[in-house]
């Protein structure tokens, strides 16, 4: 499994929206193939920058499938307007994992 860490800064004053909109779009991503669930975070230190964490079985199931469906389109209409400038994705996969917690699984 790999990791989608996409950190996205929205404008003054639509953290809110935005939430709601990400919490809108859950379903879009629990029905995608290979995807293992998505997390949503909030900076402590600079409350407009967000990270986005979804869990998916490979890189092509994000990158190839999801972005070339429908839901990937919806997902952004659901977002994108809240966005302050492009998201910065990343992909990564676990080496050492001492956290306590039951992500993703």
């Amino acid at each position: 499994m790999i990791h989608e860490m996409a950190s996205i800064l929205v404008k003054q004053g639509m953290g809110g929206r935005f939430e709601q909109g990400f919490l809108e779009a859950l379903p879009l991503f629990k029905r995608a193939k290979g995807c293992h669930g998505a997390r949503l975070e909030r900076s402590v230190e600079d409350p407009l920058r967000y990270l986005v964490i979804v869990g998916w079985e490979t890189l092509e199931d994000h990158v190839v499938v999801f972005r070339a469906s429908e839901d990937y389109g919806r997902w952004r209409d659901l977002v994108g307007a809240f966005f302050a400038a492009p998201p910065s994705v990343d992909h990564t996969k676990i080496v050492i994992d001492d956290l306590a917690t039951e992500e993703f699984t």
